[in-house]
């Protein structure tokens, strides 16, 4: 793990993982069509753009905390990226009605991250579930009116 101001590099890890995987084709141990189709994941297009998103968010996002936590909150924002760019990523207003329930969504970063917030999870069968309006990955700007990362969530 790179140390804190240290960029990351992810293309050697995923090398090696390569040559893991053809050492292990050759030892029989595992069906080779499996771990074709994982080698082929491996070395595509997506799995590099991921990477280079990965290693980009890493190097820009201002977490001071342990390597690990800022580990997570990147990969997280790296799916929510991803999230963003298959056709969600422009504002949009989802009205959902308050209920005893909540709302039907976790989210994660925020002012203790120093990130923006986004929607990590939406609750099968909950409010947001049902309204169908926001997806995995959608970033919050602003709730009841208040825009920025500081939201209060006692809605």
């Amino acid at each position: 793990m790179a140390a804190l101001g240290e960029p990351v590099r992810l293309e050697r890890d995923i090398c090696r993982a390569v040559e893991l995987l053809e050492k292990l084709q050759r030892s029989g141990e595992v069906p080779p069509q499996k771990l074709q189709v994982l080698q082929r994941v491996l070395q595509s297009e997506f799995c590099n753009a991921v990477r280079e998103v990965y290693e980009h968010v890493y190097e820009t996002v201002d977490i001071s905390s342990s390597p690990e936590v800022r580990a997570n909150a990147t990969a997280k924002a790296t799916v929510a990226a991803f999230a963003a760019s298959e056709g969600h990523s422009h504002p949009r207003v989802v009205e959902l009605p308050k209920t005893e329930e909540g709302l039907g969504f976790n989210i994660m970063g925020g002012k203790e991250q120093n990130s923006p917030i986004y929607i990590s999870r939406i609750i099968p069968g909950g409010i947001a579930d049902r309204h169908g309006g926001l997806k995995r990955g959608d970033q919050l700007l602003s709730v009841n009116g208040v825009v920025g990362i500081g939201f209060n969530f006692q809605l």
